[in-house]
């Protein structure tokens, strides 16, 4: 293929066109920008090593060109410029060779949002200029020459955004799938058509907080938790879908349209009656935050009071608005799961989260590892395929309690719940993901049928017809722990067993 040469799909629309192009002209585009729902730069220094000497390698060997690789443009035609869907990495490291070897000119769109983009873009700036002091320090010319005109991009540009998604999806991490939640912050970002680039950068840097929270900052091995990917997968997506009294498998790409909803603007008036209350709420909770919120108060779900960050207006299984309120509604529950399951040695929810620590993470009462606060990692026998999948619908249960009824509720129910889908360990031989897909669906409807707490009493119900149609043969094998065993089929109906 020649150089420039195009390939158009004719066919269909949205065109697509991919060129080979040299890496000089690609980092000479005036148009380049990088959109607002672009994850952070995070390319570490071995990425970069990696790159460098992969080129040095082929310059040294006398090879006429190198691919770098691909990257996916979206020709945005409101904006006028190109924005990079695929490729962000390189295409940021190759500028931060340009500037290192003095030849960078300003990029007015390569604006980055994050913190961890600058800290980034500044240590591998440090390091390139080390290694090519260390490496090809005589021939820095001859180097940045080859790069330049020597290697080259298959530039792929897509006028649809849709589209050029989904060619993301087939490249990136070598036919791995971008997850289905960020596929989620692309649209919502875009539905922020009538806020500002700043509101829209800071619920983008909200959103990619998440995926890298440190849970534990003072203890170097500890990895970051994606919140976000744990969310989507169980506490909101499966709970919406088991409170409507269905069946609920994974979460994916095919899935998202769960999270979509219709846009609040005045370019999105309401469309359909059933909309208006959805524009009520949003209506009120704008006035109450803009003007009520210091001489009215709100019913809080924690006891000692919410963070600002946590909405009084949302709850799990809401009809979604599409935009910076879908930011807030996952925000609120971001920042509610962390209290509930990350946050072990906290006050707040201390009862219940000693006991999910003891009866769903450890099975028993680990000391070293709570004050290395690594409450939050199952152990064994936790860490079984059956108890990982009852501990996520435990999880998700105790969520959608919470959600609704604060900590009041929780703190009433968190072990009835927990007997109810504890108790199957005595009837099932193992315990197999397609066997809770349907499990919990009857007692999350309680749930949110629920006017008050005296309707949850029907969970009791539930749990004395249960254990009434378990098997307490083999109750030892089936669960060694006996502290579980008194929780599940309750102390004196135990003690008479034994």
């Amino acid at each position: 293929m020649e150089e420039n040469a195009p390939i158009t799909n004719t066919e269909s629309i949205p065109k697509i066109t991919a060129e080979i192009k040299s890496v000089g002209s690609v980092l000479s585009i005036r148009e380049l920008r990088i959109p607002e729902y672009q994850r952070p730069y995070r390319w570490s220094e071995r990425n970069v090593r990696q790159l460098l000497e992969d080129v040095l390698e082929c310059k040294n060997a006398g090879k006429s060109n190198y691919r770098i690789g691909s990257v996916i443009l979206y020709q945005n035609t409101e904006k006028k410029t190109l924005d990079i869907v695929d490729g962000q990495q390189r295409l940021t490291t190759l500028f931060i060779l340009k500037k290192v070897c003095s030849r960078c000119s300003d990029q007015e769109g390569l604006k980055y949002n994050h913190n961890d983009s600058f800290e980034n873009i500044k240590n591998n700036y440090l390091f390139i200029r080390s290694w090519i002091d260390e490496n090809c320090k005589e021939s820095e010319t001859d180097y940045y020459k080859y790069i330049t005109d020597c290697c080259d991009f298959v530039m792929i540009t897509v006028s649809d955004l849709s589209e050029a998604f989904q060619m993301f999806d087939s490249q990136n991490g070598r036919g791995k799938e971008l997850e289905a939640y960020n596929l989620l912050k692309a649209y919502h970002i875009r539905a922020m058509e009538q806020e500002s680039r700043e509101d829209k950068i800071k619920c983008d840097q909200r959103w990619e907080a998440s995926t890298q929270y440190d849970a534990t900052p003072k203890i170097l091995d500890c990895p970051y938790i994606d919140i976000l990917k744990q969310l989507f997968d169980e506490q909101l997506y499966r709970s919406r879908i088991w409170s409507k009294n269905n069946k609920a498998g994974e979460f994916s790409k095919e899935k998202m349209d769960e999270f979509k909803g219709f846009t609040i603007d005045k370019n999105h008036p309401a469309v359909f009656p059933y909309q208006n209350p959805q524009l009520l709420q949003y209506i009120t909770a704008k006035f109450y935050k803009n003007v009520l919120s210091g001489t009215v108060a709100t019913q809080n779900r924690f006891v000692c009071g919410d963070d600002e960050n946590i909405d009084p207006f949302v709850n799990i299984n809401q009809h979604i608005v599409n935009g910076r309120p879908f930011f807030d509604y996952i925000e609120t529950y971001v920042e509610i799961y962390k209290r509930m399951f990350i946050e072990i040695g906290t006050y707040q929810l201390r009862e219940f989260k000693e006991f999910y620590y003891c009866f769903c993470l450890n099975y028993g009462d680990d000391k070293e590892n709570r004050t290395r606060k690594k409450a939050f990692m199952p152990k064994y026998p936790a860490s079984r395929d059956g108890d990982t999948y009852l501990r996520e619908v435990y999880k998700s249960l105790v969520f959608v309690l919470f959600d609704k009824f604060g900590e009041i509720g929780l703190n009433r129910y968190y072990k009835v719940l927990y007997r109810l889908i504890y108790c199957h360990r005595l009837s099932k031989s193992a315990i197999k993901y397609s066997f809770v897909e349907s499990l919990p669906s009857k007692y999350f409807k309680i749930i949110s049928e629920a006017k008050d707490m005296a309707d949850l009493s029907s969970l009791e119900r539930l749990l004395r017809e249960e254990l009434g149609k378990a098997d307490f043969k083999n109750y030892k094998n089936k669960i060694a722990n006996e502290n579980i065993q008194k929780i599940i089929i309750g102390e004196q109906r135990w003690r008479r067993l034994i």
